[in-house]
């Protein structure tokens, strides 16, 4: 295999083709597998694949954690039972406590991209 060859390490060496003369992949680069600096953001954090899992998730807790409160909200505001053959008290508390929970769980995703 040429020195100009450029792969990804998770591609086996007999996939990989060299590059016709003066081309390059801006988004592989020519640098050693380890070196993850090509992918700096502009306040220099690192992106990569990872960013669109986090932000998936954010979005499915976040969502999930604002419909709960807000069901729960109106429910409690209109008398209702939150869960029927339950304590009022407890289930509109268990349920407040989970919104909240995965309202934070949402934060956390979105602050970790």
């Amino acid at each position: 295999m040429s020195r100009d060859t450029v792969r990804p390490p998770c591609v086996h060496p007999g996939f990989a083709r060299p590059l016709p003369a003066r081309a390059s992949l801006p988004f592989l680069g020519r640098v050693s597998p380890g070196d993850s600096s090509r992918r700096a953001g502009r306040d220099g954090r690192k992106w990569g694949m990872e960013s669109g899992p986090a932000i998936f998730a954010g979005t499915v807790f976040a969502l999930f954690g604002g419909g709960l409160l807000t069901w729960t909200v109106s429910r409690v505001r209109h008398r209702a039972p939150v869960a029927h053959d339950v304590n009022p008290v407890a289930s509109a508390t268990l349920a407040g406590l989970a919104a909240v929970s995965a309202l934070v769980l949402g934060a956390w995703c979105f602050t970790h991209l």
